[in-house]
């Protein structure tokens, strides 16, 4: 099946694919082939991917449109947006204006303690810069920035517990 992943305003052309052996791999846009096996961990949102012999923790919460995805991949915050070739040729044709504009708000992508806050209201961040760090199954998670933007403002504390999809904070 072939899918658009749009990351960091860069569209990639993945295509997944099951060989008669039962492994799957994933086609690259270079026409290499990495092969990936992804296992549901805890809940439904929680993942362990292998991806050519690395590890990675994967947690995936869906955004609010139904094809947007906000995907934290070993602590790091990614907003994506998957489409089916079908819908990103309908995209195509009504193309959306940047999801990323505006104000966005950060959700716990996972539950767990809020152990440190990096960042305070009115700070200016840059894509990638830490927000927090979330301690979830003795794991700590750092949260970065989606986005460059200024902390509008701060839902919670250091040393609070949060549930999955808790907003924390909200960049604009």
């Amino acid at each position: 099946m072939v899918y658009y992943i749009t990351v960091e305003g860069e569209i990639l052309k993945l295509e997944v694919v099951d060989d008669p052996e039962g492994h799957t791999f994933i086609r690259l846009p270079d026409e290499r082939e990495i092969t990936v096996d992804f296992d549901l961990l805890l809940g439904s949102d929680y993942f362990s991917l292998l991806a050519n012999n690395e590890s990675h923790e994967i947690y995936i919460a869906p955004g609010e449109v139904r094809t947007n995805y906000h995907v934290t991949v070993d602590g790091q915050i990614y907003e994506m947006k998957v489409e089916t070739e079908r819908q990103h040729r309908l995209s195509a044709l009504a193309p959306r204006d940047n999801l990323l504009a505006g104000e966005l708000v950060v959700k716990a992508p996972m539950p767990g303690l809020v152990t440190t806050i990096a960042v305070e209201i009115g700070q200016i961040v840059a894509k990638g810069d830490r927000l927090m760090v979330l301690e979830a199954m003795k794991m700590e998670n750092e949260l970065r920035s989606p986005k460059a933007g200024t902390v509008k403002t701060i839902h919670i504390e250091a040393g609070q517990t949060v549930e999955q999809n808790r907003p924390l904070l909200v960049l604009e």
